[in-house]
């Protein structure tokens, strides 16, 4: 169905419809994805932060995870208190300077992340199986571009 008659709304301009398409589509997405988490007892942020923990094998101060995160930001250290609360990460005092504590795993949380990431993987897969590998990686260059453009307008 085009966008014009899913949102009863008649659209003049090709690039507005193409924004348009792409913010209705993340509403989309970000209402599939608060439920599908939900139904796992965390957040997408909360499994960002324990996927960018898993994924550099190491302990991570709150800034290094910040940086890496592709949600917003402005709320980690409220993100990794409510994973603590949850047992499935731990703070560190880092060696030398006691003010920056680094965040790790904990069984717990290495547990949970058995039990989310083959599920969420296999989500991707489906909801992404409607395009090739080839329609996928030009999508990906195409929002890169949109996001360049973006970064060049927006300090």
């Amino acid at each position: 169905m085009s966008l014009e008659k899913e949102i009863k709304q008649k659209i003049n301009s090709p690039r507005h419809e193409a924004l348009l398409n792409i913010v209705h589509t993340n509403n989309y997405l970000q209402k599939f994805s608060r439920l599908f988490f939900e139904d796992l007892g965390i957040t997408e942020a909360q499994y960002n932060i324990m996927i960018i923990i898993k994924l550099e094998n190491r302990k991570l101060t709150q800034v290094e995870i910040s940086e890496r995160m592709v949600s917003s930001r402005s709320n980690i250290t409220s993100l990794i208190d409510k994973l603590q609360k949850k047992a499935y990460v731990r703070r560190l005092p880092m060696e030398g300077d006691r003010r920056v504590y680094q965040v790790e795993l904990t069984s717990e949380g290495i547990k949970k992340l058995s039990e989310v990431e083959p599920l969420y993987v296999k989500t991707v897969e489906k909801i992404m199986g409607c395009f090739s590998v080839e329609e996928s990686r030009r999508l990906s260059s195409l929002l890169v571009k949109i996001r360049e453009n973006i970064k060049k307008r927006v300090k």
